[in-house]
């Protein structure tokens, strides 16, 4: 595993790390079982906030899926020294970006109990690139550094793996040509004291 670490936001970039057989296979799990990605407003729980998301979901538990992205959690858990308690995978979840798909900038998880969901909270964040040709779709991170925000954008490449904590800001401009595949993975664990 070759990779790179960005210690100043804790983005982790493995380039090109996963075959496109296993990228084929990932998008083949959710066939024609794509559901409307749905982001809750801040109006409350059952308004649904069309102009933060566009995008196709499904979500699965396939056990060998999930012993490959954790042995990439490990990794980064480790060489990054953040060290956090990790005890489980959120179910992972397929997304499909069509044309117009995109979805604004957002965080997984404070790290807090306020954000607990079964006693856990979303301490680390995955992202796969199952496809690259697509024409915009970019994945970019924002943090602010002396007053001043930074964007960057990652370079676009099939089977690359993202990793970076759940706090950082991060976003996928919207998809102009084909279509963007991604896998995405959530790791949790009890909350920060």
């Amino acid at each position: 595993m070759k990779a790179s670490l960005n210690e100043e936001s804790g983005l982790f970039i493995y380039p090109h790390e996963i075959g496109e057989d296993v990228c084929e296979r990932i998008i083949r799990l959710a066939s024609n079982e794509w559901e409307s990605s749905e982001v809750e407003s801040d109006l409350g729980s059952d308004v649904l906030d069309t102009s933060l998301r566009k995008s196709e979901v499904f979500w699965t538990r396939e056990e060998w899926l999930r012993a490959l992205v954790w042995s990439y959690m490990d990794a980064y858990n480790e060489v990054s020294g953040l060290s956090y308690d990790i005890r489980s995978v959120e179910p992972l979840q397929v997304t499909k970006y069509g044309i117009g798909g995109f979805y604004d900038f957002h965080i997984d998880g404070f790290g807090s109990s306020k954000w607990e969901v079964g006693g856990s909270v979303r301490k680390i964040s995955m992202t796969i690139e199952l496809s690259e040709d697509y024409e915009g779709g970019e994945f970019q991170v924002a943090r602010c550094r002396k007053g001043r925000i930074e964007i960057e954008t990652i370079d676009k490449g099939r089977g690359t793996v993202i990793l970076f904590p759940s706090v950082l800001e991060h976003r996928v401009l919207h998809v102009t040509s084909g279509v963007r595949y991604s896998l995405v993975a959530w790791f949790t664990g009890p909350s920060f004291r």
